[in-house]
């Protein structure tokens, strides 16, 4: 048993790897000092996979960049058993671990001196995970539920490690996405409690600075430019899937046909690549244009390559939140049609 755990552990973190080529949205800012900091996460690696968390000590050891993007970090190190058990998609792996992260220094007694509900951030933008337990006496903390096995695991410098019983995440495999708890503020730290409609700009905002990080920025601004008209147009919104190509003609496009350009490439559910994968070619998805669908045309089981209206989804869940999908696409969608629409 424990071998097949390592085994799967391992095929994840090869592929996490080859798929964390992919620019990360994180902002870096490692040491200066190279010989200290390789010296820093040496020590942090050792130390972890003498404690048996083999999995995030090589990570750690090998793609540092994602634990030590801030100036100060906490880790909270999820069990080899954990990550197997969720049989997760390896491109979701990164995503995960960020939300295992806070850009804080938080040894466990900052953590007692936090009361219940406090909201502490994570690498994720606007997603918080909240302590759910802190019982002093006992020496006990919980994190969204899950316990503090190993506290206090690695302090050396800017960054703490405690190591945890599970994951402060859950995986839907109906749906191949992520759910992040969301932190309902208690006394510390804010939190958004919101559920159920996209009903602000903070949300959208989110997915504008993803989308300008991760090299597409022209979508990111033309959607910037549109969100309020689609917060107005469609109050009951609670779910969108996108799908942004990584480059278009965005100065010279009149404002009236930006709007259109922006909403054809907006589902109003969501859809994940193995759903998209799932449906028959032919099969039509709404836009936020009226009138106007999105098309399946292929799909291959040997590449597992969608294809909306001829044009290949290149960078499947680029983006997965509550309320979000992004798909990366190879390039824009047919705009000739909509050109003609009043």
């Amino acid at each position: 048993m424990g071998k097949g755990i390592f085994f799967t552990s391992a095929s994840m973190l090869l592929a996490v790897i080859i798929t964390a080529t992919l620019r990360s949205h994180h902002h870096r800012q490692l040491p200066n000092d190279s010989s200290s900091f390789t010296d820093l996460t040496t020590n942090a690696s050792e130390l972890l996979r003498s404690n048996g968390f083999n999995f995030i000590a090589t990570f750690l050891h090998i793609s540092p960049d994602l634990f030590l993007s801030t100036p100060q970090t906490t880790i909270f190190a999820i069990p080899d058993v954990a990550i197997s058990s969720l049989s997760m998609p390896p491109y979701m792996i990164k995503h995960l671990l960020a939300y295992h992260i806070s850009p804080e220094k938080l040894a466990i007694e900052d953590l007692f001196k936090k009361p219940p509900k406090t909201c502490l951030p994570t690498l994720i933008q606007h997603q918080k995970v909240s302590i759910t337990k802190n019982d002093y006496k006992h020496h006990v903390v919980e994190i969204n539920n899950v316990l503090i096995t190993h506290p206090n695991l690695f302090l050396q410098g800017p960054v703490t490690i405690h190591g945890v019983a599970g994951t402060f995440a859950s995986f839907d495999h109906n749906q191949e996405s992520i759910t992040l708890p969301l932190c309902e503020s208690g006394g510390g730290g804010g939190g958004n409690s919101s559920r159920g409609f996209i009903k602000n700009k903070e949300e959208w905002g989110r997915v504008v600075k993803f989308l300008s990080s991760s090299g597409f920025m022209p979508f990111a601004i033309g959607l910037n430019s549109v969100m309020q008209g689609i917060l107005k147009d469609f109050p009951d919104l609670n779910s969108v899937t996108i799908f942004t190509p990584p480059n278009f003609a965005l100065m010279g496009m009149p404002s009236p046909l930006l709007d259109k350009f922006m909403r054809f490439h907006i589902v109003p559910l969501k859809h994940s690549i193995k759903q998209l994968g799932g449906m028959p070619a032919g099969a039509s998805l709404r836009t936020l244009v009226k009138g106007k669908d999105v098309e399946i045309t292929d799909t291959s089981r040997f590449s597992h390559v969608v294809f909306i209206n001829g044009v290949a989804i290149t960078a499947p869940d680029l983006f997965l939140s509550e309320n979000f999908i992004i798909h990366g696409i190879a390039r824009p969608l047919n705009m000739d049609e909509l050109s003609s629409m009043s």
